[in-house]
């Protein structure tokens, strides 16, 4: 069974929003983590829509080398935001086929993979993530 802090009846809910910048990419994924799903995430797939967003770049987008995302209907609570990329080379197609790998097989961001350089608190709108590769 896969709950990732689904919404009560009536909750509040927020949007997380934010730009990846990189030097080169096909597609972009950005992913919200519980902690609980952060435990061993490179030996999982991505967490499902909405937690998960993937950004299929336009022609503009790759040469600017930047693109939007923004997750919508989050509930309140501790996430992770963790963003991989995919070339040209491993391209799917069809977009289901990119949540049955593991992430491993993706480009991650650089980090430490320790939770508090990643986690922060839902409990407003957040707007303004920056994320490079």
């Amino acid at each position: 069974m896969l709950l990732l802090a689904m919404p009560a009846y009536g909750e509040e809910t927020f949007s997380i929003a934010g730009n990846v910048t990189f030097p080169e990419a096909e597609v972009i994924f950005v992913s919200l983590y519980t902690p609980e799903r952060f435990q061993d995430f490179k030996n999982k797939s991505l967490p499902p829509e909405p937690y998960t967003q993937i950004i299929e770049l336009s022609a503009e987008q790759k040469n600017g080398g930047r693109a939007a995302f923004v997750f919508k209907g989050i509930p309140k609570g501790t996430y992770g935001v963790v963003a991989f990329r995919e070339m040209k080379k491993n391209l799917k197609r069809e977009r289901s086929e990119y949540f049955r790998n593991p992430v491993s097989c993706y480009k991650m961001i650089r980090f430490s993979g320790n939770w508090n350089d990643i986690k922060l608190e839902v409990n407003k709108n957040i707007h303004g993530i920056e994320i490079r590769f």
